[in-house]
């Protein structure tokens, strides 16, 4: 069976990515395969 995925998107400002990355970070540690689409 594959890792759920998720895809995180952000952009902008690091008042958007910031917290997009540690919710992918998260995700991560928690075994799910991160797709990124950001600026």
């Amino acid at each position: 069976m594959s890792k759920p995925l998720a895809l995180i998107m952000a952009g902008g400002t690091g008042g958007h990515i910031f917290p997009a990355q540690a919710v992918a970070q998260a995700l991560q540690q928690a075994g799910w395969d991160i797709a990124w689409l950001g600026t």
